[in-house]
């Protein structure tokens, strides 16, 4: 009876049977691919030359089919397309080599395009499945697992699956009510999440508009900018008031330390970030940390008691300063050390005094931080949602393709009749 069977039928729960894939409902079936997918192949050269205005996609492992000029910037298929696949909505497209990393999915965003020849194209047999539903069980990790299995090949990166390999993957199958309410209910929180998304891509490129505007005029709205005298410097315009200085004028440039044995809550603080805790702060007061070695340049916020290691600078202030303003100016022109003749990329103390800033009152230096941060963290907010809905959706993908989690049957009832 497989693996499964020393459960015990009498553990199972009502209503539940025992198959090859474990405990399902007794309305499930378990099937084959080969049940519900048959291959569609049909080339470009073979419906004349509207096919060959399609768009080029191309494959990818989280985003699914997206334009190839997109991914890579330019086309990079051939100029003759006659033998690429046209693939339309709906059908599935997977990567034969790459198929047990998850590079296998449905074109959902275009109503139809072109794809590499080598990619196998299937369509889902409608009085069978849903075809969104075996999408997303697709790229469940059991399925992945049996992707697996059957690779072969000795070069790890190419690793092909037989179809008909693919095709004799045992998957559960609900009736087709449930899989269509299955599917809407992932589908929603995918988009939900996509849009939180789209979202933080807006807010990060505001952000990037309001940096170039308050380090240009100042915090002021951008409709008065007429009002603010600018003058040229050797970093670009700013403000008629406002002066340049060399970073070594407002701040003593200092080296880290290697990093303690003991461990404790004080954050170790990199050239790429905090990677380790000690019990002891090498520095007790606001500061930024930038990283001298490898990520070279790299800037680091810490407000709080902090051991800056040995690959790094600190600074210690000489004279009062907006801490954020000079992370968020250094954060959007970061001191460079590509320059040095080293294998790694490395920033020289006397580099970094010499880093130029443009100098406001404090007040206005506090202001253009308080504007950035108040944005940073908007930004932070949508960040977490968006792991939130990352984390609800796997939840639900494993509990629902499984049947551990069973929708209402009420809910269900919505999606009976015509698809």
């Amino acid at each position: 009876m497989s693996e499964h069977g020393s459960q015990g039928i009498e553990s199972l729960p009502e209503g539940f049977k025992m198959t090859e894939l474990g405990p399902l409902p007794e309305e499930w079936q378990v099937v084959r691919l080969g049940e519900v997918l048959r291959e569609m192949d049909v080339r470009v050269g073979d419906l004349g030359e509207s096919a060959y205005k399609l768009p080029v996609l191309s494959l990818t492992k989280n985003e699914g089919l997206v334009l190839q000029i997109e991914r890579f910037g330019k086309r990079i298929a051939t100029e003759d397309v006659s033998e690429y696949k046209v693939v339309y909505r709906g059908q599935i497209v997977y990567n034969p080599y790459v198929i047990w990393e998850g590079a296998i999915h449905i074109l959902d965003r275009y109503e139809a395009g072109v794809v590499s020849p080598v990619y196998p194209v299937w369509e889902v047999k409608s009085d069978k499945a849903y075809a969104w539903f075996i999408d997303l069980l697709l790229r469940m990790p059991n399925t992945i697992s049996a992707y697996n299995r059957f690779a072969s090949g000795a070069v790890n990166r190419r690793r092909a699956i037989r179809k008909n390999d693919f095709l004799s993957i045992s998957i559960p199958l609900p009736p087709l009510p449930e899989q269509q309410a299955i599917a809407h209910v992932l589908r929603t929180v995918q988009r939900a999440k996509g849009a939180t998304e789209r979202v933080i891509a807006a807010l990060k490129e505001l952000k990037k508009s309001l940096m170039r505007h308050l380090f240009t005029y100042g915090p002021i709205p951008i409709a008065q900018t007429d009002r603010v005298t600018l003058k040229e410097t050797e970093i670009g315009p700013i403000p008629e008031h406002w002066k340049v200085v060399r970073l070594g004028e407002v701040a003593q440039v200092k080296y880290g330390k290697a990093k303690p044995e003991d461990e404790g809550t004080v954050p170790v603080v990199g050239s790429g970030g905090v990677y380790a805790y000690t019990k002891t702060a090498l520095v007790r007061f606001p500061t930024l940390v930038i990283g001298r070695k490898g990520t070279a340049g790299q800037v680091w916020l810490c407000e709080q008691p902090c051991w800056p290691s040995d690959t790094t600078f600190y600074l210690e202030w000489k004279k009062p300063i907006s801490l954020g303003f000079v992370f968020e100016l250094m954060r959007m022109n970061p001191p460079s050390g590509e320059h040095a003749k080293t294998t790694i990329p490395s920033l020289q103390r006397s580099d970094l005094e010499s880093y130029l800033i443009p100098l406001s009152p404090l007040p206005e230096q506090q202001e253009i931080a308080r504007i950035l941060q108040t944005v940073d963290r908007r930004i932070q907010a949508e960040e977490a949602y968006a792991r939130a809905l990352e984390a609800l959706f796997k939840t639900l993908l494993h509990d629902l393709m499984t049947a551990r989690r069973r929708l209402p049957r009420e809910f269900i009832a919505r999606f009976e009749g015509p698809a």
